[in-house]
């Protein structure tokens, strides 16, 4: 009798200990997607969609959220396929390693990328024809930037570009267009210029610390193909452009964040400070995040949740406190 009830028991704990793995699983992907770099996303689409000119492009509702999902599941879907390709550089520059822990595997991204992809894909470009143009070129993008044979994120001004024109163009573009009628119209092409001179100022940026470990592999930055001194300079007149930009069509917060960010990246260009760089590339994005909340309260309120969650997930599964500052 023993026996007997003892079997069916220990299968019982055996699912439950695979359903827990599974769960286990779940949130390692989930953390894997990098959440929070999906704040650029939203938080230059929240400002963006900020419009007090126009009501109707002023409120949040069910199609803005839906439209900020489907730009994450996107996202989730490139860095799945980023850390795929560049695994050898990651370890080299003691990135997160969820594939080099074994937390996640190739073949397991690879179907990420191609679910989260079609979906948010399918679901967006059911609004309207422009909105499946621009996802569909996220996609694309997205295995073309990291992938071989184009690997555009080895090639400087094509890495560059990409950057810009996915993360910081085509995002404003998605505030407005829900359905086809009249869907150029309501795009506000002051923000989407902006973003694209703010971004590519901001990659500029975020390839100066792993300078040393993308030139050990290969891999040809804008900080490996001309050094650090010019690629700093570059931000600079970027971030500079930008707030021409801002300036011009009378964003006065953007004006402001532009104008910070430019005194940061020329400070650290006279220093030469490689704590300056990262401080410079973090700060825009601290600022925009604020502008957002201040426009959208309930968004800082989903960002300190999110911030608390990865802060207990990367402290138990790789000991460290992330994400930081500085």
């Amino acid at each position: 009798m023993t026996g007997n009830t003892t079997k069916p028991l220990f299968c019982l704990l055996f699912r439950v200990f695979l359903q827990l793995v599974s769960a286990m699983k779940i949130i390692d992907y989930f953390f894997a997607s990098r959440p929070m770099l999906h704040l650029p996303l939203w938080s230059v689409y929240l400002v963006s969609l900020h419009r007090p000119d126009q009501h109707s492009g002023d409120s949040f509702g069910l199609p803005s959220l839906i439209t900020m999902i489907c730009l994450s599941l996107l996202a989730a879907g490139a860095f799945y396929v980023n850390q795929i390709f560049d695994y050898e550089s990651d370890t080299l520059n003691d990135k997160l390693g969820f594939l080099q822990r074994e937390l996640t595997t190739a073949r397991g991204f690879m179907i990420g990328y191609l679910i989260l992809s079609l979906v948010g894909t399918t679901i967006a470009g059911l609004t309207s024809r422009l909105m499946l143009l621009i996802f569909l070129q996220g996609f694309v993008f997205a295995w073309f930037y990291s992938a071989s044979p184009l690997r555009l994120k080895d090639r400087p001004l094509a890495g560059l570009l990409a950057n810009a024109w996915c993360f910081g163009f085509l995002v404003p573009i998605t505030v407005g267009p829900f359905t086809d009628q009249h869907a150029l119209a309501a795009v506000d092409w002051a923000s989407s210029f902006y973003f694209f001179f703010t971004v590519a100022s901001v990659h500029i940026l975020t390839t100066l610390p792993d300078r040393s470990g993308d030139d050990a592999t290969g891999k040809r930055t804008i900080a490996v193909a001309v050094g650090p001194t010019a690629a700093r300079i570059l931000a600079l007149v970027l971030m500079l452009a930008s707030l021409a930009v801002a300036w011009a069509a009378n964003l006065a917060g953007l004006v402001y964040l532009s104008l910070f960010a430019a005194i940061l990246i020329l400070m650290a260009t006279l220093f030469g400070s490689s704590k300056l760089d990262l401080f410079s590339a973090k700060a825009p994005l601290l600022m925009l995040t604020i502008l957002a909340g201040f426009y959208y309260p309930g968004y800082l309120l989903f960002i300190v949740a999110l911030l608390i969650a990865c802060r207990i997930y990367y402290l138990r599964r790789f000991g460290i406190i992330y994400p930081r500052l500085t």
